[in-house]
């Protein structure tokens, strides 16, 4: 699909040094893409208390094509994912999410590329060709990397889903599924593995792509009892409501 319309889905919270540098980062690389000639980058601050938003308005003010919108209060991933899914470009045609540190920086053109023919393309870090890069042999590092694959794990267990990775941070899909969005019931960071459900019932199978991946330390997932809390909390009510037949 030439000359499509792509919309950049982006929540951000407390980045007021990174923001600035990773959304032209970005912009760069959409530039390079030549079958992108219409555009839109829509960033969510999910409740920042520094001074991220001040960095996002002057972000706006340098490019035309940006849309900013805050949450005053901490509402979580998928509730700011969904409130920038519904207002994206009416003419959008493919939509994009990735986090805020752009993840996958590499695979990116490659991820658009084969985005341009496909209605679901996301990256896949449990592939046989994609690499963790370990930075500093970082303790951070390695728990996020076990509790990533327990928690999966524990999808396939369950029976919500038949892929080995749902969280990574950067999914692009066709724009006509966008109403599906409405559907989802959680707002933290189990939104991936909920859409991802609500996809494959709609019979879309993912085009997988792999990666070389680190972990980002200034992620803004935190280790703490209050996180595994609200992933629990929503897993529950992922699998009650797969098992209500609501996702279909």
């Amino acid at each position: 699909m030439i000359n499509s319309f792509y919309s950049f889905v982006t929540p951000v919270k407390n980045q007021e040094n990174e923001i600035y540098d990773n959304i032209f980062k970005l912009i760069k690389k959409i530039r390079k893409n030549r079958s992108i000639k219409n555009w839109e980058i829509v960033i969510i601050d999910d409740g920042s208390s520094d001074k991220t938003f001040k960095k996002l308005i002057y972000l706006k003010k340098k490019e035309k094509r940006i849309k900013i919108f805050k949450n005053f209060k901490n509402k979580g991933k998928g509730y700011s994912i969904k409130r920038g899914i519904k207002n994206i470009n009416v003419k959008s045609n493919r939509v994009v999410l990735i986090d805020s540190d752009i993840p996958y920086y590499n695979e990116l053109s490659f991820f658009l590329k084969k985005l341009q023919n496909n209605d679901l393309v996301i990256i896949n870090r449990r592939d046989k060709r994609s690499k963790f890069i370990i930075k500093n042999n970082n303790i951070y590092s390695y728990l996020r990397f076990f509790i990533g694959n327990s928690m999966n794990l524990l999808f396939r267990f369950l029976n919500l889903t038949d892929q080995k990775d749902t969280q990574a941070g950067l999914k692009g899909f066709n724009a006509k599924y966008k109403k599906l969005f409405k559907k989802v019931k959680t707002n933290g960071f189990l939104f991936d593995l909920e859409i991802l459900i609500l996809f494959a019932n709609k019979g879309l199978k993912p085009i997988s792509i792999p990666s070389k991946y680190s972990v980002s330390q200034n992620s803004s997932i935190k280790i703490k009892f209050v996180t595994f809390y609200k992933i629990f909390s929503d897993l529950v009510t992922i699998y009650i409501n797969d098992c209500k037949k609501k996702y279909n």
